[in-house]
């Protein structure tokens, strides 16, 4: 027997445009909740016109430990001793370029969101994937 995907939350990082934001609109469709990692109150209001009751955005800049610990918390309050289904870590950026020509702090900014951030994100929220033995998604 299947649970139903209403039953079912995930949360989304970087889910302000591109992929993140497709995946947290396709999500929201098929019926799941969703919490989408934004870090601007204009990404939350616009994806909150766009998605369903079922959506709802979370402040985390995961170059911060800071929004990182709010945001799990929010979530754990929300979930209310629910667990997570999944975390898809999609935050991120591309830095690109010969290496002779990358300036050091680009380098390090991409190291600091694409590695360390979705370390401290995973860490955070792997306390409300494990009752519902849910994924990590990177």
């Amino acid at each position: 027997m299947t649970t139903p995907l209403s039953s079912k939350a995930v949360i989304i990082t970087g889910a302000s445009t591109g992929i993140g934001r497709a995946c947290a609109l396709h999500l929201d469709q098929l019926g799941l909740r969703v919490f989408a990692g934004v870090r601007r109150p204009a990404d939350a209001v616009d994806l909150q016109q766009a998605a369903s009751a079922g959506l709802t955005p979370i402040f985390i800049d995961v170059t911060d430990q800071t929004t990182i610990s709010a945001a799990a918390e929010q979530v754990r309050t929300a979930l209310n001793g629910s667990g997570l289904a999944g975390l898809v870590n999609n935050a991120g950026i591309a830095v690109g370029g010969p290496l002779e020509f990358l300036p050091p702090a680009k380098l390090k900014a991409q190291f600091e969101i694409n590695v360390l951030g979705q370390l401290a994100v995973t860490q955070a929220f792997l306390p409300l994937l494990r009752p519902a033995r849910g994924r990590v998604i990177n």
